[in-house]
């Protein structure tokens, strides 16, 4: 069995706005569960602000927040996914960082759909590498506007993962679209999902860090709260069902992927 955490912070407005969110995410992962997996929101770094200027200028924080990350992961003897705006290799990057119980950094996965904003501000996308193998659970990475595009639920769900994290932002979005998003990813993929995003108030919109089962159902979620949720998962249990009326017992996604025809579609 797996503890799985994520956590939500309110968007703050005002002035520093992104110092807020970083100091909040802090104090939430410090008091998580110990083990297990933790899962904070887009942007731990730099968030509540647009202006490219600010932007850059909260950028080098990344680098406490990953060092953060690093020791509550080994202190915790848990894993943390933690996603930062920074400078890697001279380019502007969106990481998920995913660090193990050693507090290593297992894997870097480099959002692949960019918004305006983040053209804008000269983020340069991954180069597709969104699946990572860890103490015997396959994780499948996917970034905030990644969410909108079945290319890439598509190539996760041929890779059979067993949990797909999903750093958010997602301000401007509605939530019954945010929550059909995640229950289609989880459905499609037959994987679990562990969504961290930030809590927009009584907007009607943004919020809903949640976790979710293979089948789709929503385990739990924060709404329009803040702080943090958790539920204790079988990553390995996966949505079986009939292959049709009266077929033999298959694995959903399987059951979809046979029937797949991209040749007729081009």
């Amino acid at each position: 069995m797996l503890t799985v955490t994520v956590v939500q912070p309110p968007y703050f407005m005002g002035e520093d706005p992104d110092e807020k969110i970083s100091k909040f995410l802090l104090r939430e992962l410090e008091n998580a569960p110990e083990g297990g997996l933790i899962v904070l929101p887009e942007y731990s770094n730099a968030g509540g602000i647009s202006d490219i200027q600010k932007e850059k200028a909260a950028m080098p924080r990344a680098k406490m927040m990953l060092e953060e990350a690093s020791r509550v992961a080994r202190k915790k003897s848990c894993c943390v996914a933690i996603n930062v705006l920074e400078a890697r290799e001279g380019k502007i990057r969106n990481s998920t960082y995913l660090f193990d119980p050693s507090g290593q950094a297992a894997f870097v996965y480099d959002k692949i759909h960019l918004p305006p904003s983040e053209v804008a501000l000269g983020v340069v996308r991954g180069d597709g590498d969104c699946i990572f193998d860890q103490n015997g659970i396959r994780f499948g990475f996917m970034t905030c506007y990644d969410v909108y595009y079945n290319e890439q639920i598509e190539w996760l769900a041929r890779c059979k993962p067993d949990m797909i994290l999903i750093p958010g932002y997602q301000r401007g979005e509605r939530t019954d679209i945010i929550r059909a998003q995640a229950k289609l990813t989880a459905f499609r993929c037959n994987a679990f999902v562990a969504r961290a995003s930030y809590s927009m108030g009584s907007d009607e919109r943004g919020g809903c860090s949640m976790i979710l089962s293979p089948d789709g159902q929503i385990l739990k979620d924060l709404g329009k709260d803040t702080g943090s949720i958790s539920a204790e998962i079988d990553p390995t249990w996966k949505y079986m069902r009939s292959a049709g009326f009266g077929g033999g017992i298959i694995r959903n996604d399987d059951f979809i992927n046979n029937g797949l025809c991209p040749e007729v579609f081009h």
